[in-house]
């Protein structure tokens, strides 16, 4: 998908000596209704740049994306800006609109299959925390964040090691 005209970033592609200091990647989108998309796309790209490799976690990672940019547009005011941090195995996204508050909270007698009124919940089941914030820098509106304590290396846990026996 080409974003190029659709998005302004910056990424911090450091090489694998700076590993340490982390990895970054911001992105301002418009609040149009292309914009979730564009954000999945971006996630993907930076989640396959930083090579977070266990498929559960880059699925979920891109899905709480998408729902935090789908809530901007809907419920927020001017560009919606993404950003993503990696910093060993734990990632924060955090997504920033100007308008200060959040959405109202779904009314109590919404039926359990209705599709609206949900993603703070998948928020909750996927991510390990997240929460929001008022602008930053007394800047106006808010961030939704979340942080997920990735699965390490490639998902594969190294067996135990054990004494010989003999």
């Amino acid at each position: 998908m080409d974003t190029s005209g659709d998005t302004t970033g910056t990424t911090d592609a450091q090489g694998p000596a700076n590993e340490a200091a982390g990895r970054a990647a911001a992105w301002e989108l418009p609040a149009w209704t292309g914009a979730a998309a564009a954000a999945r796309a971006l996630t993907i790209g930076a989640l396959r740049d930083w090579r977070v490799a266990d498929p559960g976690d880059a699925d979920d990672i891109v899905l709480i994306v998408d729902e935090l940019v789908t809530n901007a547009v809907l419920h927020g005011a001017g560009p919606i800006r993404l950003r993503l941090r990696l910093h060993g195995r734990r990632l924060v996204g955090e997504v920033a609109d100007a308008r200060p508050t959040g959405p109202p909270p779904a009314p109590a007698d919404v039926p359990v299959w209705d599709e609206a009124g949900r993603g703070l919940l998948l928020i909750a089941a996927l991510a390990t925390e997240y929460g929001t914030a008022g602008g930053a820098n007394g800047a106006a509106g808010k961030t939704v964040w979340f942080s997920r304590l990735l699965t390490p290396g490639d998902g594969h846990r190294p067996a135990a090691h054990h004494d010989d026996p003999r």
